[in-house]
């Protein structure tokens, strides 16, 4: 049902609200005859075709695809430390050291044990050669060496391990000891890490599975950089869903442009459908005090509301499938304090006056309906108060909040009412109600428009 309420409620005359020949003021009674109507200051935007897109919104924690902890491999102090938090290493690169003294005495006794195990190995080589020795004693030469190779094989990777290296490619996040600081095997040292990619993981509401696909491009934002997005797309899908949450993981690949670091909080758009060449309006520009989805338009100077049906939504912007035209003038800011034929004037860079369709504010009902409007059309709760607010203020919407009445019912909704059912003329009598309308007035339109065909002024 699309209704648009406004600040006009009709007293007697035609359904305009006219009396001999006179534009009705802001709350529906005629004013004298010949009294000029003062034009509210508007500002207005053409309507024009572009692209839109629709998003599935959610958030998530940035990652990288390689980091690690590099944890001692040996026991010992630390004499040396060459890198420091946030300095890139290359795959190999030494970053640290650990006292290698007694680790290179292992390794000389094993390489002096190796030695001479080769000596006695080709002694009795030539003598086996020479048939005198026996097989038993040439294999025993044999297996000594095989040891002594593999003790000094053993000594020299145990010396080894007192030289931290990095495994890849990457920059060093936090380094964990001090210098002449003893450590044990297994004790961590350093994280690095890799922010190419840089990963987000979000878990999607499994009703979204379709929507959501290998490839899929999306952008995300963080608080470090508002108003800059992010390229990101679908690097995986997990295939199960998780029945504790409902959910699945969908994880991105996110090109961080060198500003993204791991541990970022971020809001995830993933886009999931785009239309070209659709006629697309500002959200602002939709009128909140309102049952339906109702824009104004500067048509010969004056506001004419409109009914618009609407399709994809973005952050900023909706589609408009019906009701608009390209090239019209669309008023984007001061269309709050409007009603249909208000004579308009278009601003410059001023901010708009407050308008002289004014009165008392609406009730709580109203209210709420407005909030819960503002809601649907993508709204914060932040942003919802701040415009509810610059409604009672008067400031920058064309004046403050106005007493909701009735200027207009549209021909279709008119035909609703009039072939409503009992229980379906209740629900609309509620939501007439929330707009400031006394059930005297709720009860009047309804009679004319089913006694006298429509005509509800």
């Amino acid at each position: 049902m699309v209704l648009t309420l406004s600040a006009c409620d009709g007293s007697s005359g035609d359904a305009g609200g006219r009396t001999d020949g006179g534009r009705p003021n802001a709350m529906g009674d005629p004013m004298e005859v010949g009294a000029p109507a003062a034009a509210v200051p508007v500002r207005v935007q053409r309507v024009l075709r572009r692209s839109i897109s629709q998003y599935l919104q959610t958030n998530g924690t940035l990652e990288a695809e390689n980091e690690v902890d590099i944890v001692a491999r040996t026991s010992g102090p630390v004499t040396e430390i060459l890198t420091e938090e946030g300095q890139m290493v290359r795959a190999g690169q030494l970053m640290a050291r650990i006292d290698d003294r007694e680790p290179k005495n292992q390794a000389a006794i094993a390489r002096v044990a190796r030695d001479e195990a080769q000596l006695a190995f080709d002694r009795t080589q030539a003598s086996w050669n020479e048939g005198l020795v026996s097989r038993e004693a040439y294999d025993s030469a044999i297996s000594k060496l095989a040891a002594a190779q593999a003790q000094l094989e053993s000594a020299e990777i145990q010396l080894a391990y007192t030289e931290i290296r990095a495994p890849f490619d990457a920059q060093v996040v936090t380094r964990d000891i001090k210098l002449a600081q003893y450590v044990t095997s297994g004790a961590r040292l350093f994280r690095i890490s890799d922010f190419t990619p840089l990963l987000c993981r979000v878990e999607v509401p499994e009703k979204d599975l379709p929507r959501v696909r290998i490839g899929q491009t999306a952008h995300l934002e963080v608080e470090a950089y508002p108003g800059q997005q992010f390229p990101a797309s679908v690097s995986r899908l997990r295939p199960t869903v998780d029945p504790a949450s409902g959910t699945f993981t969908v994880t991105l690949e996110v090109a961080a442009q060198g500003k993204l670091r791991p541990g970022m909080f971020a809001s995830v758009y993933l886009e999931t459908e785009t239309r070209e060449n659709v006629l697309a309006i500002p959200r602002d520009a939709l009128v909140l005090d309102s049952l339906g989805d109702t824009v104004y338009v500067m048509v010969d100077g004056v506001a004419e509301r409109r009914e618009v049906r609407l399709g994809l939504r973005d952050e900023d912007s909706v589609e408009v499938v019906d009701g608009l035209a390209g090239g019209e003038q669309l008023i984007v800011l001061g269309q709050e304090g409007l009603a249909d034929g208000t004579p308009v004037e278009v601003l410059g860079d001023a901010p708009p006056a407050a308008s002289t369709v004014e009165a008392a504010g609406p009730p709580p009902e109203a209210i709420e309906a407005m909030r819960q409007r503002m809601k649907e059309r993508g709204m914060s709760d932040e942003e919802i108060e701040q415009r509810l607010q610059e409604m009672r203020d008067g400031g920058g919407r064309g004046g403050g909040m106005r007493q909701v009445g009735v200027s207009e019912i549209p021909p279709f909704l008119a035909q609703r009412i009039k072939e409503a059912s009992p229980e379906e003329l209740e629900g609309i009598k509620e939501r007439m109600k929330q707009f400031g309308l006394s059930d005297e007035r709720i009860e009047e339109i309804i009679k004319q428009i089913r006694e006298n065909g429509g005509d509800a002024n």
